[in-house]
């Protein structure tokens, strides 16, 4: 049963691949607004149904490892609990961007630029994604940070910082290909460490 199961999963995976390429190739031709979901199913060769079966909507192809990025970059943390909290923090974001493979690097750079060209969809779901991360740093700081009151600034603040110099690097890397990641991300740490 579980390796039928693990079929399965592999397969759903798999067809959620070809559609993700389909649309990126897409959106990057012609633009996130003017793709439609039938063009992407024509793209990936799957009919209409097959698009709907794996996703709810065009944009969810641009996230959809969403979380299990997400989980990856909490057990980052998690393994990092003994570090000092900014070290912690640098490491497990360039651990996860390290961790990227090429054309999800370039896929998650594809996605920063579409959200800067201002679709109201995707700064929706950017906004949303982002909380998402917000809270996932903020409950892993809330544990190691465990003597800050409720009020105190410090966790939510460290948590927002951690995650814009995450976007940032993504931000510019879109807009200046060829920067190197690592060293965007040890700026933004070295700059809030200098504060």
């Amino acid at each position: 049963m579980t390796d039928a199961m693990g079929l399965r999963e592999r397969k759903k995976r798999a067809a959620m691949a070809v559609l993700r390429e389909a649309a990126f190739e897409l959106f990057a031709r012609q633009g996130f607004e003017q793709t439609s979901v039938d063009d992407i199913a024509a793209r990936a060769e799957v009919s209409r149904a097959s698009f709907f079966r794996y996703f709810n909507a065009k944009e969810d192809v641009l996230t959809f490892d969403d979380a299990q990025r997400r989980e990856a970059f909490a057990a980052e943390l998690s393994r990092r609990g003994g570090e000092p909290v900014l070290a912690a923090l640098r490491a497990a974001v360039k651990a996860h961007v390290n961790g990227m493979d090429e054309a999800t690097k370039a896929r998650t750079v594809e996605y920063a630029k579409l959200v800067m060209m201002g679709s109201r969809t995707l700064l929706g779901q950017a906004y949303e994604i982002r909380i998402e991360w917000l809270r996932l740093v903020e409950t892993h700081l809330r544990t190691r940070l465990a003597d800050r009151a409720e009020t105190d600034l410090t966790v939510p603040l460290l948590a927002d910082l951690a995650v814009s110099v995450l976007e940032t690097a993504m931000r510019l890397v879109s807009v200046h290909p060829g920067q190197d990641f690592d060293r965007v991300v040890d700026h933004g740490f070295d700059l809030i460490d200098y504060a």
